[in-house]
Protein backbone atom coordinates (compact mmCIF):
# COMPACT_ATOMS: atom_id res chain seq x y z
CA UNK A 1 0.00 0.00 0.00
CA UNK A 2 1.57 3.09 -1.12
CA UNK A 3 1.48 6.15 1.25
CA UNK A 4 0.88 9.82 0.43
CA UNK A 5 2.27 12.94 1.81
CA UNK A 6 5.77 14.75 1.58
CA UNK A 7 9.07 14.05 3.18
CA UNK A 8 10.63 15.54 5.97
CA UNK A 9 13.35 16.48 3.16
CA UNK A 10 10.49 18.05 1.24
CA UNK A 11 9.18 20.30 3.69
CA UNK A 12 12.21 21.51 4.62
CA UNK A 13 13.29 22.28 1.33
CA UNK A 14 9.94 24.12 0.49
CA UNK A 15 9.96 25.78 3.82
CA UNK A 16 13.77 27.22 3.06
CA UNK A 17 12.48 28.26 -0.07
CA UNK A 18 9.62 29.91 0.87
CA UNK A 19 11.98 31.68 4.04
CA UNK A 20 14.49 33.33 1.60
CA UNK A 21 10.99 34.93 -0.38
CA UNK A 22 10.19 36.47 2.48
CA UNK A 23 13.57 37.44 3.25
CA UNK A 24 13.63 39.30 0.04
CA UNK A 25 10.26 40.39 -0.02
CA UNK A 26 10.63 42.18 3.62
CA UNK A 27 13.83 43.62 3.06
CA UNK A 28 12.80 44.98 -0.40
CA UNK A 29 9.88 46.49 1.27
CA UNK A 30 12.01 48.00 4.83
CA UNK A 31 14.40 49.73 1.98
CA UNK A 32 11.26 50.89 -0.10
CA UNK A 33 10.45 52.43 3.27
CA UNK A 34 13.22 54.21 4.45
CA UNK A 35 13.50 55.46 0.50
CA UNK A 36 10.13 57.36 0.86
CA UNK A 37 10.78 58.51 4.62
CA UNK A 38 14.04 60.00 3.12
CA UNK A 39 12.23 61.94 0.00
CA UNK A 40 9.51 63.06 2.74
CA UNK A 41 12.30 64.69 4.81
CA UNK A 42 14.23 66.13 1.84
CA UNK A 43 10.93 67.28 0.43
CA UNK A 44 10.42 69.26 3.80
CA UNK A 45 13.87 70.64 3.45
CA UNK A 46 14.09 72.08 -0.03
CA UNK A 47 9.89 73.51 1.26
CA UNK A 48 11.47 75.28 3.79
CA UNK A 49 14.32 76.62 1.70
CA UNK A 50 12.27 77.93 -0.88
CA UNK A 51 9.46 79.49 1.23
CA UNK A 52 12.51 81.34 2.77
CA UNK A 53 14.04 82.29 -0.64
CA UNK A 54 10.89 83.70 -2.02
CA UNK A 55 10.04 85.53 1.08
CA UNK A 56 13.23 87.48 1.11
CA UNK A 57 14.04 87.96 -2.54
CA UNK A 58 10.22 89.71 -2.68
CA UNK A 59 11.21 91.79 -0.07
CA UNK A 60 14.91 92.21 -1.90
CA UNK A 61 13.66 93.50 -4.97
CA UNK A 62 12.04 96.64 -3.94
CA UNK A 63 13.94 97.86 -0.64
CA UNK A 64 17.58 99.39 -0.29
CA UNK A 65 20.40 97.79 1.42
CA UNK A 66 20.80 99.62 4.72
CA UNK A 67 23.43 97.28 5.88
CA UNK A 68 26.47 96.43 5.06
CA UNK A 69 26.57 99.69 3.41
CA UNK A 70 30.22 98.65 1.26
CA UNK A 71 30.88 95.17 -0.87
CA UNK A 72 31.28 92.46 1.89
CA UNK A 73 30.98 88.45 1.75
CA UNK A 74 29.90 86.61 3.92
CA UNK A 75 27.78 89.07 5.85
CA UNK A 76 25.84 86.98 8.79
CA UNK A 77 22.89 89.96 9.03
CA UNK A 78 21.60 91.68 6.67
CA UNK A 79 19.23 95.26 6.76
CA UNK A 80 17.24 96.68 4.20
CA UNK A 81 14.72 99.39 3.72
CA UNK A 82 11.25 98.36 2.44
CA UNK A 83 8.82 101.13 1.49
CA UNK A 84 5.76 99.45 2.69
CA UNK A 85 7.28 97.49 5.82
CA UNK A 86 10.06 99.88 6.68
CA UNK A 87 13.56 98.63 7.94
CA UNK A 88 13.59 95.19 7.79
CA UNK A 89 16.74 92.65 9.48
CA UNK A 90 17.21 89.38 8.46
CA UNK A 91 19.67 86.71 10.36
CA UNK A 92 20.39 83.27 11.45
CA UNK A 93 19.85 83.49 15.27
CA UNK A 94 21.07 79.65 16.62
CA UNK A 95 19.50 77.19 13.97
CA UNK A 96 16.56 79.35 13.22
CA UNK A 97 15.91 82.42 10.48
CA UNK A 98 14.65 85.67 11.66
CA UNK A 99 13.02 88.18 10.38
CA UNK A 100 12.80 91.77 12.54
CA UNK A 101 10.66 94.23 11.21
CA UNK A 102 10.58 97.23 14.16
CA UNK A 103 10.10 95.26 17.90
CA UNK A 104 8.24 92.55 16.15
CA UNK A 105 10.84 89.27 15.53
CA UNK A 106 9.43 86.03 13.72
CA UNK A 107 11.13 82.92 12.88
CA UNK A 108 10.41 82.11 9.26
CA UNK A 109 11.70 78.32 9.18
CA UNK A 110 9.16 75.64 10.52
CA UNK A 111 10.46 73.18 13.57
CA UNK A 112 11.26 70.46 11.20
CA UNK A 113 14.19 71.81 9.87
CA UNK A 114 17.69 73.37 11.65
CA UNK A 115 19.74 75.67 9.97
CA UNK A 116 23.01 75.33 10.19
CA UNK A 117 24.17 78.07 7.49
CA UNK A 118 22.14 81.90 6.37
CA UNK A 119 24.34 84.48 5.12
CA UNK A 120 24.46 87.01 2.64
CA UNK A 121 27.31 88.40 0.36
CA UNK A 122 26.56 91.70 -0.77
CA UNK A 123 27.63 93.60 -4.03
CA UNK A 124 27.22 96.94 -5.44
CA UNK A 125 25.71 98.15 -2.36
CA UNK A 126 28.08 101.42 -2.30
CA UNK A 127 26.87 104.77 -2.63
CA UNK A 128 27.74 106.62 -6.38
CA UNK A 129 29.36 103.21 -7.82
CA UNK A 130 26.59 103.08 -10.90
CA UNK A 131 26.35 99.30 -10.28
CA UNK A 132 23.38 97.31 -9.66
CA UNK A 133 22.96 95.87 -6.11
CA UNK A 134 23.38 92.34 -6.03
CA UNK A 135 22.75 90.18 -3.61
CA UNK A 136 23.69 86.52 -2.82
CA UNK A 137 21.78 84.27 -0.31
CA UNK A 138 23.58 81.29 1.23
CA UNK A 139 22.26 78.50 3.25
CA UNK A 140 22.21 75.14 4.20
CA UNK A 141 19.78 73.18 6.54
CA UNK A 142 19.18 69.76 8.08
CA UNK A 143 15.84 68.00 8.68
CA UNK A 144 15.36 67.65 12.87
CA UNK A 145 13.52 64.04 12.15
CA UNK A 146 16.73 61.82 13.09
CA UNK A 147 15.26 58.78 10.81
CA UNK A 148 16.95 59.46 7.58
CA UNK A 149 17.76 63.38 7.70
CA UNK A 150 18.17 65.17 4.78
CA UNK A 151 20.42 67.95 4.34
CA UNK A 152 20.23 70.83 1.60
CA UNK A 153 22.41 73.48 0.07
CA UNK A 154 20.99 76.60 -1.84
CA UNK A 155 22.67 79.57 -2.36
CA UNK A 156 21.15 82.43 -4.93
CA UNK A 157 21.44 85.68 -6.41
CA UNK A 158 19.28 88.73 -7.55
CA UNK A 159 19.63 92.04 -8.18
CA UNK A 160 17.85 94.80 -6.60
CA UNK A 161 15.86 96.97 -8.80
CA UNK A 162 17.18 99.99 -7.99
CA UNK A 163 20.79 101.89 -8.54
CA UNK A 164 22.41 102.30 -5.17
CA UNK A 165 23.70 105.36 -6.78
Amino acid sequence: MKQYGFTLVEVLVSMMIFSVIMLVSVSSFVYALDLQRRAFNLQQAEENANFILESITKELRVSAITSPLADSCPVATLVIQHPDHGEVEYSLVGTDIHRKVGETDTIMNSNTVKFSRFDFCVAGATTKDSRQPRVMIRLSLTTTNTNRQASVDLQTTLSLRELSN
